[in-house]
C-alpha cells in the first residue's frame, strides 16, 4: 500500500495562470539597488527600503501613481543632478534575464490551454519585459498589478482575473514561486503550485491532469 499523498483531484482545467518574476523571468533587484547606491552615494539598505519595500513602491505597483510621479518622489527623497529620468529608467530596468527553459513548456501548454499572466509589477518593469523577452508573447492576456489596481495576495487580484477570463476558480491552476501567493490562490479555490523548477512543475501539472 502506498503511503504517498494522493494527487489533488481537479475538474477539467481550462486555463493556466503564471506568475512572471522568478518563474518566467529571473530578476535581481539588488543589482539595481547597488547601482543607485553608487550613483547617489546613499547606503544600499536605505535605497532598498525606499525603492522596493516601501508604501511608495506598493502604491506604484498598484498603479496609483505614474512612473514619472514615482521618479519624482525618488528624486525628492534622494536629490541628485546625476539621476535624470533616462538614467533612472535604465538602472531601474536593468535587472532581468529570461528563464529560457520555460518557453518550450509555454509553447506546449498553449496548444491546449489559454495562458494568463498575474504579476506584482510596475509600468516600467512590465513594459520593459513585455517588449524584450519573446516568451511574453505566449499569453492570451496579462494582468500586471499596476493595471489591475491590486497586488497578490489580495483576493481582489484573483477575483478580477477570474471575472475577466470568465472561469471558475477550480477550472484554473496558478503557478508562483512565492508560497504566500500560492496559498492565497488556494484559499480562493484556485489550484496552486509553487514553482521550484520546470521539471518539478511538469510533474505537478501532470498530477492535476494537465497534458504537458
Amino acid at each position: 500500500m502506498s503511503l504517498r499523498e494522493p494527487a489533488p483531484v481537479c475538474p477539467m482545467i481550462k486555463a493556466i495562470l503564471f506568475d512572471m518574476g522568478n518563474v518566467l523571468i529571473h530578476f535581481d533587484a539588488t543589482k539595481s539597488a547597488k547601482a543607485f547606491s553608487e550613483l547617489l552615494g546613499v547606503p544600499e539598505k536605505e535605497l532598498w527600503e525606499v525603492f522596493f519595500t516601501s508604501a511608495l513602491e506598493r502604491s506604484y505597483t498598484r498603479g496609483e501613481i505614474s512612473s514619472k510621479e514615482f521618479y519624482g518622489k525618488i528624486v525628492e527623497r534622494f536629490p541628485s543632478k546625476k539621476l535624470d529620468y533616462a538614467t533612472f529608467v535604465y538602472l531601474w530596468n536593468d535587472i532581468f534575464t529570461e528563464n529560457s527553459e520555460m518557453e518550450e513548456l509555454l509553447v506546449k501548454l498553449k496548444r491546449k490551454y489559454p495562458l494568463y499572466l498575474i504579476s506584482n509589477t510596475n509600468e516600467l518593469h512590465f513594459e520593459y519585459v513585455r517588449k524584450r523577452f519573446r516568451l511574453m508573447g505566449h499569453f492570451t492576456q496579462c494582468f500586471p498589478s499596476h493595471g489591475v489596481g491590486h497586488r497578490k495576495p489580495d483576493p481582489a487580484m484573483f477575483e478580477h482575473v477570474l471575472r475577466e477570463i470568465q472561469l471558475k476558480p477550480d477550472e484554473t491552476i496558478f503557478i508562483d514561486d512565492v508560497a504566500e501567493f500560492v496559498e492565497a490562490a488556494k484559499r480562493f479555490g484556485i489550484h496552486g503550485i509553487q514553482f521550484t523548477s520546470r521539471r518539478a512543475l511538469e510533474t505537478e501539472l501532470r498530477k492535476r491532469g494537465v497534458e504537458v
